[in-house]
């Protein structure tokens, strides 16, 4: 099911034309408010009006996870804290958390993206979504229950802890769906069938998984102890999770939510860019996001 048919069906050119109006808009704001990006721009020798092609996004300098850290904590802001209206961040476990703020425009964008990510796995209204992933300064759980609260859905939001619980949720409450990381999900399912509780005392019929790798093989898995259909989806905090790219119900590779993030692919030696179709390293840049824009 399509979400939002104005803004995920665009015609190509009509796409383009916004991608390039946004990502203007986002250089001019990064620029105009984040001494990082001025500081970037000057050592690259790019001057902000010369992005007048959606072509010259391979001009544009590079941001790295190093950049992110040594900005900690507000110093990649675009707008004046007083206008961030939720601040989360990355856990820190490998360096400097990166600390990232939303607007609450921003925070609209988010759960209109994660709706579009769960109405293309088959939820609506009538659904009952057990949310699974923490509930602090790990993005995953507050953007899936957004998107969940935009589409109309009941949101159970469970968090993590204790298996039993989760399961006598599941089976009490009728949820429908479940969202959390797919190794989480496998010992959900694993408890079930300790406590003698079988498919068919179950309503589930979705789940959404992410945060972390899985393969077909523990899709499979999944899909026949809790009677679902498994579904995966990518995001990271910085950009934000959930939310860039998800699949449907064809299970045939990840949606991008192209009105709101621009992907490249670059070579991970030479940084040049590759042509569509090429293996090489994801490089994302962001064309909605006020609070916390971020450029390549």
């Amino acid at each position: 099911m399509i979400w939002n048919q104005k803004s995920e069906c665009m015609p190509r050119d009509v796409l383009a034309q916004a991608q390039l109006e946004r990502l203007q808009a986002t250089v001019n704001r990064a620029l105009r408010n984040v001494a990082f990006y001025r500081e970037s721009f000057a050592r690259s020798g790019v001057k902000g009006d010369e992005v007048r092609a959606l072509d010259d996004l391979a001009r544009l300098p590079f941001t790295t996870k190093e950049d992110l850290r040594t900005s900690y904590p507000y110093g990649m802001f675009a707008v004046p804290l007083r206008d961030i209206v939720r601040i989360q961040s990355t856990s820190g476990t490998t360096g400097t958390p990166v600390v990232v703020g939303y607007t609450r425009n921003d925070l609209k964008t988010w759960s209109e993206c994660v709706a579009r990510l769960l109405a293309a796995g088959g939820m609506n209204e009538h659904d009952v979504m057990q949310v699974a992933f923490t509930y602090g300064l790990f993005s995953g759980g507050f953007g899936l229950h957004a998107g969940a609260e935009r589409i109309g859905a009941s949101v159970i939001p469970a968090s993590t802890g204790g298996l039993e619980k989760q399961v006598r949720i599941m089976k009490d409450f009728k949820t429908t769906a479940l969202a959390c990381t797919p190794s989480y999900a496998m010992a959900i399912a694993a408890a079930a069938a300790e406590m003698g509780v079988s498919r068919a005392e179950l309503f589930l019929r979705a789940g959404f998984f992410g945060a972390e790798p899985w393969s077909e093989g523990l899709r499979t898995h999944l899909e026949s102890s809790l009677g679902i259909t498994a579904l995966d989806n990518y995001g990271l905090t910085e950009v934000p999770r959930p939310g860039v790219a998800f699949e449907c119900e064809r299970k045939d590779g990840l949606h991008l939510n192209e009105d709101c993030f621009l992907a490249e692919i670059a070579n991970p030696t030479t940084l040049e860019v590759l042509p569509a179709g090429s293996e090489g390293e994801l490089v994302l840049t962001t064309v909605t996001k006020e609070g916390f824009p971020l450029l390549r």
